[in-house]
């Protein structure tokens, strides 16, 4: 009998944290759904109360994950960041 570690290797990631905003009058906001039920509804909500309250712009392209256990695709969060000035991401249900 021949046994195999399924045991996945850790992958080394360089991440940053973000450079705090100085202000949120007249940001852009991006959006990414995560797939559950009503996040879409709970994040357009949350939205709309940075654009009542700071004048904000939604940005009307929003991004999709298939899975909310998994990380969003990179390509889909550098696209979201060259439109967005922050992101709105929530779990719904």
């Amino acid at each position: 009998m021949k046994l195999i570690d399924p045991t996945a290797k850790d992958q080394i990631q360089q991440n940053q944290m973000a450079p705090r905003l100085e202000g949120l009058e007249k940001k852009r906001i991006g959006i990414l759904v995560n797939g559950k039920a009503n996040s879409k509804e709970l994040l357009l909500k949350t939205a709309k109360l940075f654009k009542e309250h700071h004048n904000c712009e939604i940005v009307e392209e929003f991004q999709y994950k298939t899975n909310a256990g998994a990380p969003a695709d990179h390509e889909a969060l550098q696209a979201l960041a060259s439109k967005s000035d922050f992101l709105l991401t929530a779990n719904g249900d």
